[in-house]
């Protein structure tokens, strides 16, 4: 009798690939066995020629809507005797090096979903249900191959009902690894700050969802970690969060129980529907609806919301019968996402007045993804729950490397074969505790995936924490220093798998330049193995350093003073500021030393021109300037901006922009002219790429870094772009702000030992 063996690699395991695999063999009346191992699935097959052939291509064809087949293999057939027509699934086989892509963490799934609201089901109301389809994954996976006993819930052992249901081919909890039920699973509690158990299971949930209706603030374990909720339609909860936890203007997001819900809070497109019920499960960025329920204090200054639908069980048992809840990371300042139940106890304490806990674990902690849509495109705000291990592929395998990222936005990537993994989104690593959890996640992904890597990659930048962590992890490896703005371009290479010259706006707050000065405003080309920087932003004086970025006041001053001079320029800051005229007045020797940095940064002229508009002097959080001028803007006007060409570099002078808007700020207000701003801005980018594309002979421009996050700004730019018959690349899978770093850097190393 023929016989085949086959090897199928991708995101095949934890998405009911082997059960998939079972029951077609057995449609088919083959014999043979499915396996998982740490190269992808292995499946032998035994039976007439047409039947192996029709289950060759089902396998692609019918496989489960969560799997990703990326390469089907034939092996030589092993020798083992078959039973006819007997098919099974055998122990997982493990070796030293894993293949395998690890499935994220998925939202739970429309069975599962009626199984909770049955209360003839056996599961009714259980808040840790899940099945193939839905559920905690990369969360709970401490070893590959993906089996239970090499997850958290290897000290749950199945009751005599869930193990049925796991060895039942025909089930859809066949090898389900977190299989669970009331019975044997794991359990849920409600704790007063102190740890004192106050109810336990159904009793739990109903004192949590009262305590939200008193106006108290709960901790809730989610999937990766802790989330903060509150009651969103009263000022005081609102308020009260952001007093204990020193927020005072970043916006929070919020749950919903539903889509009908969500529409009732803002404006949906078939794109933001779509986003919110994939089973991804991130957080959305919609336009708000003004006439909503919810108190202004939860995303003041902005024309949109955050919105999400439950991410569990649990988030659909708490969320019923609300209009929203306000939910937020559960971490202290910066500090990393809270994960444990002692860490949270510990941690949360002065936050949440009750926290709903539970016992199933979470080994690899990962914070909400945030997405907005963006016209025809979607924009990855935030990569992690839901997207995170998924890999991106390098055109051909290579030596594993691990690359260190940025600093504000910390997050690392992997290298293994063909894939490149980025690692979850972390935040900013100047926090110890951040650095801590950085560690901790990189040794358990290096763990993960049994990763020995042979090249290690890092910023161009000589102080930052990452630097400093990947030489710790490393000490053995001397890492490859990637530029900041070339990383960016590298990561947009890398999303959108493409491996040819590229031209590139890089705008963003600041990257360290070749040259030693802050960029951040670059146009740049890269070909081959070289990046080469053809343009750039005017540079400015940035008085103070860093504490420009926290008072936009202050560049502000320098926009005012490189366009009118010294002179006009104090006497405009004064006038712009008054309630800062004593320290305008000490600005001009800083702005003249020649030890004060000067800056191409795109990010620093939007808090700038945010500053001129009179919408934000001094800012509470990262962007909130920036964030506030775009959610501003109100109509189609045009700036004017100038191109000229300097040294062989085309320089983007924004100085006519300044002198207009210091002129029309009183007869216009703020956003008629915050929408000239962008619109000006966009020719003027527009312009720089024509110019530089004539010289290249490219067509196609990448648009990445922190600034192309503003959804107007990216989408204008898209049509000055089109109209000067360029084609315009953005990102599809990865965010084009810092997290994106580490995988350019990646991307750059792993080609240099091609």
């Amino acid at each position: 009798m023929p016989r085949i063996q086959l090897l199928v690699t991708g995101i095949v395991q934890g998405v009911g690939f082997r059960p998939f695999c079972a029951r077609l063999a057995r449609r088919l009346h083959l014999a043979g066995w499915v396996r998982n191992t740490s190269q992808g699935v292995a499946i032998l097959l035994e039976g007439p020629e047409g039947a192996l052939s029709t289950y060759r291509g089902a396998l692609l064809t019918e496989a489960p809507p969560l799997a990703r087949v990326r390469t089907l293999r034939d092996l030589p057939p092993e020798a083992t005797p078959l039973e006819p027509e007997v098919f099974s699934i055998l122990p997982s086989q493990s070796r030293e090096r894993t293949e395998v892509l690890i499935p994220p963490d998925l939202t739970c799934c429309p069975a599962c979903l009626r199984e909770l609201r049955d209360p003839a089901d056996r599961r009714y109301r259980y808040p840790f249900l899940n099945c193939t389809d839905c559920g905690p994954r990369y969360s709970l996976i401490r070893e590959l191959p993906y089996d239970r006993p090499g997850t958290t819930m290897a000290c749950f052992p199945q009751c005599e009902d869930c193990e049925g249901e796991y060895r039942d081919p025909t089930h859809r909890r066949f090898h389900a690894q977190p299989n669970a039920c009331p019975a044997c699973g794991p359990r849920v509690w409600l704790a007063d700050r102190e740890g004192h158990v106050l109810a336990r299971e159904d009793e739990a949930i109903r004192q949590a969802r009262e305590a939200l209706t008193g106006g108290r603030i709960l901790a809730l374990k989610g999937l990766g970690g802790f989330h903060l909720a509150c009651d969103p339609t009263r000022d005081a909860p609102v308020a009260l969060l952001r007093e204990r936890k020193r927020r005072p203007h970043k916006p929070f997001a919020v749950l919903v129980p539903d889509l009908e819900a969500a529409g009732r809070l803002v404006r949906l497109t078939p794109t933001s529907r779509d986003l919110l019920a994939s089973p991804r499960g991130p957080i959305v960025l919609c336009p708000v609806r003004e006439d909503g329920p919810l108190s202004p204090l939860v995303a003041p200054g902005q024309d949109t919301l955050g919105v999400f639908l439950p991410t569990t069980p649990l988030h659909h048992l708490v969320a019923e019968g609300f209009p929203a809840l306000l939910m937020t990371s559960g971490n202290r300042g910066e500090e990393p996402l809270a994960a444990g139940n002692r860490e949270a106890l510990a941690t949360l304490r002065d936050f949440a007045d009750r926290f709903l806990l539970h016992d199933r674990d979470i080994h690899n902690p990962v914070d909400d993804s945030v997405v907005a849509p963006a016209g025809r495109r979607t924009i990855l705000l935030r990569r992690s729950r839901g997207y995170v291990p998924e890999p991106l592929f390098l055109p051909r395998s290579g030596p594993s490397v691990f690359a260190a990222g940025a600093e504000l936005k910390g997050a690392f990537a992997l290298t293994a074969g063909e894939a490149l993994f980025p690692g979850p989104y972390l935040g900013d690593l100047k926090q110890a505790s951040v650095a801590r959890r950085y560690k901790e996640s990189a040794e358990k992904f290096l763990h993960l995936f049994r990763a020995r890597p042979e090249r290690t990659a890092c910023d161009l930048h000589p102080l930052y924490v990452s630097t400093r962590l990947v030489r710790e992890l490393f000490p053995d490896r001397e890492p490859r220093k990637i530029q900041h703005h070339h990383a960016h371009l590298a990561a947009l290479l890398a999303d959108r798998e493409l491996d040819e010259p590229l031209l590139g706006w890089v705008l963003d707050g600041t990257g360290y330049g070749e040259d030693g000065t802050v960029w951040g405003g670059e146009l740049l080309f890269r070909d081959g193995g070289t990046f080469r920087r053809l343009g750039h932003l005017r540079a400015a004086p940035l008085p103070g350093g860093d504490r420009s970025v926290r008072e936009p006041w202050r560049f502000a001053a320098s926009l005012l003073r490189e366009t009118f001079g010294e002179r006009e320029g104090t006497a405009r800051g004064e006038t712009f500021f008054p309630s800062r005229g004593a320290l305008l007045r000490l600005l001009p020797p800083v702005l003249r030393a020649p030890e004060t940095p000067r800056t191409t940064s795109c990010g620093r002229l939007f808090d700038g021109v945010a500053a001129l508009l009179g919408l934000r002097e001094i800012v509470s959080y990262d962007g909130q300037a920036a964030m506030e001028l775009e959610a501003c803007a109100r109509g189609a006007g045009k700036l004017p901006f100038l191109g000229e060409v300097r040294e062989d570099r085309w320089v983007l002078d924004w100085r006519p922009a300044v002198e207009a808007l210091a002129g029309r700020r009183e007869g216009e207000g703020a956003p008629a002219l915050a929408a000239a701003f962008h619109g000006g801005l966009a020719e003027a980018l527009g312009d720089g790429a024509r110019w530089a594309a004539k010289r290249t002979g490219g067509s196609r421009v990448g648009l990445t870094g922190g600034c192309f996050q503003n959804r107007r700004l990216l989408s204008l730019t898209c049509a000055a772009l089109v109209r000067r018959g360029l084609e315009p690349v953005t990102h599809l899978r990865l965010s084009c702000n810092d997290e994106a770093v580490a995988a350019g850097q990646a991307w750059i190393v792993a080609r240099e030992t091609d």
